[in-house]
């Protein structure tokens, strides 16, 4: 393809997002992250949504967020708010593919960039920025997310990950030193693709009985695990599983199975009933599956403190109080995403626009005239068939004014995600919006496993 040579460019906001991604891409080796000579650690407070770490970010300046992927090599950007421009520098185009159907997609490489991560710096950093528009986290976060980093920063330090203080702390590898542990498992993780993917082994109940998986440990993926049918192994979803919407790669949207699997073990560590993706095999072609047979995502990991060592080669699992949660599917059908925002009169100075969280993005106040403010909008983004949701109408494109009586802008999105999966039965009354009519719905959230 014809190579565009840029020596900067200042790139502005995309639109639309993506669900929970699960990349498949290899990508090159950029400078390493450093800490202040004679600092041996420094902590960096992250936001937990959807099962995702996200974490701030300083990229030539400007203080961005980015989800920490295990998943992949390098730095991307999908979008940067509509406010703030960002410089890349030494800049030229290229193509990208990942999971997906579609053909690959454009993007920018640009090196020699300056990013930090609390006290770590990395001063001649690689970046991609990638130019499809409908590649973007924050409306399905509900606040801007602008990219994901991976292996090129985890690989400078032993990163204790702590799920629920939501904490990372970074160590240099040489100074780091194991606490003894009796509670903790810790296994060996094998790198590939390149030596920037790391896997594990873990056990899965199967029709063959309890086999040993290779699972791609995928952070970046706010699923619990994604399997790859193998019929001779005995992995396959069966009968008791629906077709969904699984997520959206570079290059397009993955469809396949949902159901729930008997059995997970991670060391000694046993988990029943979890909720497990099987993707169409036509959309993992680019997949190599002689020695993997899925991904362990962030619904599992999160049940995890971690103690992730890509030096040595081993990963620490010590389990949390998330660790006894039931693993739950939407039970509404509803899948619903924040699509800008809307006018609302108001007298209190608390009342706030909800643009992001504590460090990462700071809430602000954007008055209008005559005491308003704005407030965030959730749409209808997918009803799947057959659901609750589905059979009452509600439909696609649909605005949410109401959910069980309260206003839709009081919620945050993963306040309302919460409720679609908080349990069977529970009573749902929505009053929504669609050709400027006001119309409200009763449905019970019901299992579909």
């Amino acid at each position: 393809m014809k190579i565009l040579l840029l020596d900067f460019c200042h790139f502005l906001k995309s639109k639309i997002l993506v669900l929970f991604l699960s990349f498949g891409i290899a990508l090159f080796a950029q400078k390493n992250f450093r800490l202040p000579t004679g600092k041996k650690s420094d902590k960096v407070k992250f936001e937990l949504a959807n099962n995702l770490i996200v974490i701030p970010v300083v990229v030539n300046g400007v203080e961005l967020s980015f989800i920490l992927d295990t998943g992949v090599g390098a730095t991307i950007i999908f979008s940067i708010d509509n406010e703030s421009s960002l410089e890349l520098k030494n800049a030229s185009k290229i193509l990208l593919r990942g999971l997906g159907n579609n053909e690959p997609v454009e993007a920018i490489k640009s090196i020699n960039n300056e990013v930090r991560i609390g006290d770590a710096v990395s001063s001649n950093h690689k970046i991609y920025l990638v130019l499809d528009e409908s590649i973007n986290f924050s409306p399905r976060m509900g606040f801007p997310v602008h990219g994901i980093i991976g292996h090129d920063f985890i690989k400078n330090f032993v990163l204790d990950i702590n799920y629920v203080k939501q904490y990372i702390k970074m160590h240099n590898p040489e100074s780091y030193t194991y606490k003894k542990c009796k509670k903790c498992y810790q296994t060996k993780i094998d790198f590939r693709e390149k030596k920037k993917r790391p896997f594990i082994t873990a056990q899965y109940e199967s029709a063959n009985g309890l086999i040993d998986i290779n699972l791609l440990l995928d952070s970046g993926s706010g699923s619990s695990i994604w399997l790859f049918e193998n019929k001779k192994k005995g992995i396959y979803a069966g009968d008791n599983s629906f077709r969904d919407f699984l997520g959206k790669g570079f290059s397009g949207d993955i469809y396949g199975q949902k159901t729930k699997i008997k059995e997970l073990h991670i060391g000694d560590f046993k988990m029943n009933k979890v909720t497990a993706s099987f993707p169409d095999s036509i959309y993992i072609q680019g997949i190599s599956l002689n020695n993997r047979q899925g991904s362990l995502g962030g619904n599992i990991l999160k049940r995890f403190n971690l103690i992730l060592d890509y030096t040595h080669k081993k990963i620490s699992f010590k389990k949390n109080s998330f660790f006894s949660k039931p693993f739950h599917y939407n039970m509404s059908g509803l899948t619903i995403q924040h699509t800008g925002f809307t006018a609302v009169k108001s007298y209190k100075e608390e009342d706030r626009v909800y643009l992001g969280l504590n460090k990462l993005v700071n809430q602000k106040t954007i008055e209008l005239t005559n005491n308003f403010v704005l407030k965030p909008k959730y749409e209808i983004l997918d009803v799947r068939p057959n659901s609750p949701a589905d059979l009452v109408g509600l439909k696609k494109g649909d605005i949410i004014l109401q959910v069980n009586g309260k206003k839709a802008y009081r919620y945050k999105l993963s306040d309302l995600n919460d409720i679609f999966y908080s349990e069977e039965g529970r009573k749902i009354r929505m009053k929504i919006e669609r050709l400027g009519i006001e119309i409200n719905y009763d449905f019970s959230l019901k299992k579909v496993i």
